[in-house]
């Protein structure tokens, strides 16, 4: 069974060659989504910063989190949202590459290796999806992170929260209005699954902290011990 897959697939790059994501160029392999100029572009998310969002700053807490009384313990992020990363990422949530989820993982499982905080915390959740949504895409590309980030850590995976209501999609939205937009957004199925845990929750990307933020108050209020938010990337 694994020869004939080879051989289709060696078959469809004759028909079809694989290319970059970025940019574009002709790829040897479908294992790969980047080329190797694109791949040296990735940017490391800074993981000193902001000791709440993560976020640049000259010292001590950042002009947002000085606003905002965000509920989550502390939030970090494996990449900066830079390029090549925004067409890796409109790839894996819109293109059914899933397996660019699985890319982002072992990132993200090293940087959490490089930021020991991360080892007081035993379960991991995804931000879900709508319902929805979710028929519409097929999937929830958090949660494919999430599963794949659990197993490389050795934690537990949670699949304990859910959208109480659909939302406007926050890519347009203004920072103020993704907050309103997200209220109130998140319920847990059973408080007894999260009571007493420490949880990282996980995403694709960290823009305002306002999904994170509405999703970890949701976990708090079901009786969660305390809540990291953990993300690909950081915009």
């Amino acid at each position: 069974m694994k020869r004939l897959k080879d051989t289709l697939m060696a078959v469809l790059d004759l028909i079809i060659p694989p290319a970059c994501l970025a940019c574009h160029q002709r790829l040897s392999s479908r294992q790969t989504y980047l080329c190797p100029d694109c791949e040296s572009k990735i940017e490391v998310a800074h993981q000193v910063g902001c000791p709440k969002c993560g976020g640049k700053t000259e010292a001590g807490f950042c002009t947002h989190c000085r606003d905002i009384n965000y509920s989550f313990e502390f939030a970090r992020s494996a990449l900066q949202y830079k390029t090549p990363l925004p067409d890796l990422i409109h790839s894996f949530k819109y293109k059914e590459m899933r397996s660019i989820g699985n890319f982002l993982a072992d990132r993200m499982a090293k940087a959490a290796k490089d930021y020991p905080p991360f080892e007081e915390y035993t379960d991991v959740v995804a931000i879900p999806l709508h319902p929805v949504r979710k028929r519409e895409r097929g999937y929830n590309q958090s949660e494919i992170i999430a599963r794949r980030l659990a197993r490389k850590l050795g934690k537990n995976y949670l699949d304990c929260i859910s959208r109480a209501r659909y939302t406007k999609s926050q890519t347009n939205l203004e920072r103020k209005d993704r907050f309103k937009n997200l209220s109130n957004a998140f319920i847990v199925k059973k408080a007894s699954q999260v009571k007493g845990k420490s949880l990282i929750l996980v995403d694709d990307v960290f823009t305002t902290g306002s999904t994170m933020n509405e999703a970890s108050r949701a976990l708090y209020s079901a009786g969660a011990a305390k809540v990291a938010g953990f993300t690909a990337t950081r915009a």
